[in-house]
């Protein structure tokens, strides 16, 4: 589904691009851009989001607490 919504996206630019007088070869070229800069974000969000799922540990705390004077080390 996200694939054909990329690709129906793609044609749209290509079209759209070659009713404004564009030449085929530029709009082939940009619609091709489009479809794999669309793609590649569709991806990278999905992986992304499988990661965050993924991860036993999301709610503990990464950063140390500030607050706690036991784990900072200061020297006298």
């Amino acid at each position: 589904m996200l694939l054909r919504l990329i690709t129906v996206i793609s044609l749209i630019k290509f079209l759209i691009l070659m009713i404004s007088g564009m030449n085929i070869d530029v709009a082939l070229y940009r619609s091709l851009i489009v479809f794999m800069i669309l793609f590649t974000v569709a991806y990278f969000t999905i992986f992304f989001l499988n990661v965050v799922r993924e991860n036993p540990s999301g709610g503990s705390k990464t950063v140390p607490d500030l607050n706690n004077p036991t784990n900072s080390k200061e020297e006298s």
